[in-house]
Formats: C-alpha cells, sequence, structure tokens
C-alpha cells in the first residue's frame, strides 16, 4: 500500500517572508524577481498575515493618474505590508496529509498556505503547484490515460470570435483553457493567463475601466491571441505526463484530440485535482 504524501514532502522550507513595515516596493520586486504569488508576513518569526498579487495589484496606483516619477516611488513607499496583506492566515503543519491541504486549498480557494509548526513559527510555503508535482513524481500507476479523467462537455471558440467574448465565456464559465477550433480541428488554444495578461498590458496605461475586458481586448480576434495547437496530448497518454506537460507550460489545461487532430476534450487542473482527491470524474470545465 502506498504511504500517503505529506505536506513536508511537497513544502518549500524556505519561504520568502515580508516583515509588517515592509513596503510595498519590497512586495513587488521579491515577487517579480522569485516570480511567486503570495508572500507570508512574519513578525518574531510568526505568521500575522500573508501579501498576495492581487493585494499588490490593488495597491499599486496606476499611470493614468498622471503622477511624477517622484510622487509614484513616493506613494508606493508609503504603503506597508501591514495595510494589505491578509489576515488572520490559513496555515497548515508539516506533518499533516498533503490530500488534507489540498482540500483546505479548494475548500477556500487560495493557492498557497504558510506551513507552521505547533508554535505557529513560519517552517516553509506549499502551494498548489508544489502539491501537483510531488503527486506527479509519486508513483500512482491507478492514474491510467487521460480519456479516463478528461472533461468531455467542451466550450470551444473560432479563430474569428472576439477576443471580448471568448474572455467572457472564460469567466461565466469559470473555464481557464478554451479550444478554438475550426469544424472538427483543433486550430489553437486561449488560455485565461494570456487574456488576463493582454488585459493588464492594456490597462496598465488605462487605470481601472468598468467592462475591462470588451473594453481593452475590442477589435482583438481569438486568433490573435490565442497559443498555436501545440500544446495538446492525445487521449491515450498517461495521466501523469499530461500534468508534467501542464506544468512545464505552466497552464492550467491542454486539449485531448485524436491522432487526426479531432477535438475529443480538455484534461485540466481540476481533472487532476479530482484524480488526486480519489473523486468522480466531472463533466464540466476547469475551475482550479
Amino acid at each position: 500500500m502506498t504511504t500517503p504524501l505529506l505536506v513536508k514532502d511537497a513544502m518549500h522550507a524556505r519561504a520568502v517572508t515580508l516583515f509588517p513595515h515592509s513596503t510595498l516596493t519590497d512586495a513587488v520586486v521579491t515577487m517579480q524577481e522569485l516570480r511567486v504569488k503570495r508572500l507570508p508576513v512574519v513578525q518574531e518569526g510568526r505568521v500575522v498575515g500573508i501579501v498576495t498579487d492581487g493585494e499588490v495589484r490593488r495597491a499599486l496606483p496606476t499611470l493614468s493618474e498622471g503622477l511624477t516619477p517622484w510622487a509614484f516611488t513616493d506613494r508606493v513607499g508609503r504603503v506597508r505590508a501591514r495595510d494589505i496583506m491578509r489576515h488572520p492566515v490559513l496555515t497548515v503543519t508539516p506533518d499533516a496529509a498533503l490530500t488534507v491541504a489540498l482540500r483546505l486549498m479548494l475548500d477556500r480557494r487560495v493557492g498557497g498556505l504558510p506551513v507552521v509548526d505547533e508554535d505557529g513559527e513560519l517552517r516553509g510555503m506549499l502551494t498548489l503547484t508544489d502539491i501537483l508535482r510531488a503527486e506527479g513524481r509519486a508513483a500512482r500507476l491507478h492514474w491510467g490515460a487521460v480519456d479516463q479523467h478528461m472533461t468531455r462537455g467542451v466550450v470551444t471558440v473560432t479563430p474569428g470570435t472576439p477576443a471580448s467574448e471568448a474572455a467572457a465565456t472564460l469567466k461565466v464559465t469559470r473555464l481557464h483553457v478554451l479550444p478554438v477550433v475550426q469544424g472538427t480541428q483543433l486550430r489553437g488554444v486561449l488560455h485565461e493567463k494570456d487574456l488576463t495578461a493582454a488585459v493588464d498590458r492594456a490597462g496598465a496605461t488605462h487605470g481601472p475601466t468598468v467592462l475591462a475586458d470588451q473594453f481593452f481586448l475590442s477589435g482583438l480576434m481569438a486568433a490573435d491571441l490565442m497559443r498555436p495547437p501545440t500544446g495538446y496530448v492525445t487521449e491515450s497518454v498517461p495521466m501523469r505526463d499530461a500534468l508534467t506537460r501542464m506544468l512545464d507550460l505552466d497552464v492550467h489545461g491542454l486539449p485531448v484530440i485524436t491522432e487526426d487532430g479531432d477535438l475529443l476534450g480538455v484534461v485540466t487542473i481540476s481533472d487532476v485535482i479530482r484524480t488526486v482527491l480519489g473523486e468522480s470524474i466531472g463533466t464540466g470545465g476547469a475551475t482550479a
């Protein structure tokens, strides 16, 4: 019988942290350099809060305010981690089962948890990606092939679909991957992160806008933002290999196609999570 994985088997033992008096600039530079989305805030070794990229984005002034470089720097420098951090903080212990931590993340809709000992002192950081990488390394022969776990009820768009419509589809359905097809043939893949990045780039100099997706994506089509139809798997591919490919590409889902290029469905991070938790196969889209 396979020994269940524990949090300490997957966590990062060296967590990068902020202090309550750390500036917004400190958070931005750390997240940018280390490519992380959340930073625990510690005081005397104990976790007192957590700052995510969402809090940082909301706290940053927009360029549309017309601030001089001096004023912009001054405004950012006055914001402290204690002003924007989330608290109290959800945590997990090193000896907790990895599936328990995963369930907590899903139930509370968070992508990472500080790992603390019995005294509440920080021992590391655990993210959803850490969990999936650890599960992918473990022996899980019973996972089977993609066709046993993939989502078959697929929402698609065509290359000529307006990008704003595709973005709205992703938001309404809470999907993260949208195959672009012509007939039954896969022509490309739209990922939520790519649409979000396009909106962020356009909005950086404009500032907050009502219905930003429709405003900033106006005039663009799915074909303008889709990735080439190379990020896919076939139905016979082992589920473990599909997970590895998603992690390597840093995406939340992959189209599943036949040898002739016809779309069969998608395999998503949500499908992987259900597999890890031993839950029934879903027919909806990705929610992770």
